[in-house]
This record gives structure tokens, sequence and C-alpha cells, in this order.
């Protein structure tokens, strides 16, 4: 059940409902994900009709419609996404307060886990959009270099070299190892958050490797995934 609560979170990384003045949940929110392997963060973008909420989420593996329903302070978001075991539907219920929302996350039945979300903030985009904020953030992060990786899968490490170049959000790069090669990957930056992806061969099967983590100056965090292989955390820094 562990393992499928975390497939289901990194297979989509979903983002909570919340964003906006008051209990208006309309906007863009970071969330995190509590699971068994570790947190997984993540950005919801929500608009709000009436009691209705509509929008996306955003993650390493692309984005996937949400819809839902606020009611005060109360937000019920829903969504289905596909895994080896075909497709879930999930339920995230949370509770606003302000800039912030937390709640719970139920796996068609199968389990749950908590999540907290926090609102991006407003005060540098009172002119534009809050994409414009993300954008003017991304900008200060650039990771375009040559990157030692440290990874940990359960207690198997490696050390692959990864080489990143950003243009704008925009991230491309080559991911080298011993066990998987040399691949290209893509990717983006979105603030001091970043996530890439690509997909191996190793023993005759396709592997999509993702990687989510956050930037700090010359180093980096985060979670990694090795698709039905498992998945384990990683930090870097830059040569």
């Amino acid at each position: 059940m562990k393992n499928i609560c975390t497939l289901l979170v990194a297979t989509m990384v979903l983002s909570g409902p919340a964003y906006g003045q008051g209990t208006d949940a309309a906007g863009t929110w970071d969330v995190s994900f509590n699971t068994p392997n570790g947190a997984i963060t993540a950005a919801l973008t929500l608009k709000k009709d009436g009691d209705k909420l509509i929008g996306s989420i955003a993650g390493p593996q692309g984005e996937v419609a949400v819809e839902g329903t606020q009611k005060d302070k109360a937000v019920v978001v829903n969504f289905s996404v596909q895994t080896p075991n075909g497709p879930f539907a999930i339920v995230m219920n949370g509770n606003q307060d302000g800039d912030a929302i937390a709640g719970t996350m139920d796996f068609g039945g199968q389990g749950q886990a908590e999540w907290t979300g926090k609102r991006r903030g407003q005060t540098e985009t009172a002119v534009g959009p809050a994409p414009a904020a993300t954008s003017g953030q991304a900008d200060k992060v650039d990771v375009t270099g040559v990157w030692a990786f440290q990874i940990d899968l359960g207690g198997n490490t490696g050390t692959p070299t990864v080489t990143f170049k950003q243009d704008g959000e925009k991230l491309t790069g080559t991911y080298a190892s011993q066990f998987l090669g040399e691949q290209a990957l893509t990717g983006t930056v979105q603030g001091n958050k970043i996530d890439f992806a690509f997909t191996a061969s190793f023993e005759g099967n396709a592997v999509k490797v993702t990687y989510t983590g956050t930037v700090e100056k010359d180093t980096m965090k985060g979670q990694v995934s090795f698709g039905d292989m498992g998945g384990g955390t990683f930090t870097g820094k830059k040569k």
C-alpha cells in the first residue's frame, strides 16, 4: 500500500486546492505530499466560478486536468491519474486558511496521504498575473553547467553526472551513469523548484526516470523515481 500511494503521487504530482484572497481558491499553489518515501512537491493552478473549481496540475510527467468545489473554507479537488495498475480516481479534501491549505487525499479507496499547500506570493505580482512572478523567480536560478549527483535508492547508491542547459524555465541536457549510459533529458525550473525526466533502457526494459527537487545556489536535493524499479532521494552539487 505504501508503494501504491507513493507511485500515485509521483506519477502525476498533484497540487492541492487553494489560492486567492480569503476563501477564494483561484490561483497557483505550491503543495507538498507526505508519502512513505518522503515529501513530494508540485504546483496547482485553479480557477473559481461560483462554487466550482477547474484547473490543472503540472508535474514532471506533464499536466492533468482537475475539477472540484469550494464552499467557504472547504475545498474538494477531483482528478484521475494513469498508473501501471490502471487509472486511479483521486480526491483531495482540504481547508483553506488565507494563504495556506491542508488536508488529506484519497487514492480511490486504496490509501490516504496528508498534504499541505502554500499560495505563491502576490506582492510582486500586483501588476501582472502569477505566471509572470514565476518567470521572474526562475530567472534568479540558473542551473546551467555540470553537476555531480548522489542518489540513494533504499541503500543502493549511484553517482551520475548531469549536464544542464537552462533557457528561461526550460531545461535540456544529458544524464550519464554507469547503469543507464548517457541519456537526453528535458525539464523545467520554476522559482527554486526543478524537475526533469528521461527514458532509458535497463536490461531490455524501458524505464521512465524522473527527478523532482529544489535548488539552493550551487546545490540541489529532492526525490527520484525509476518507474516500477522504485525510487529514493538525491543530492546534487555544481562542479
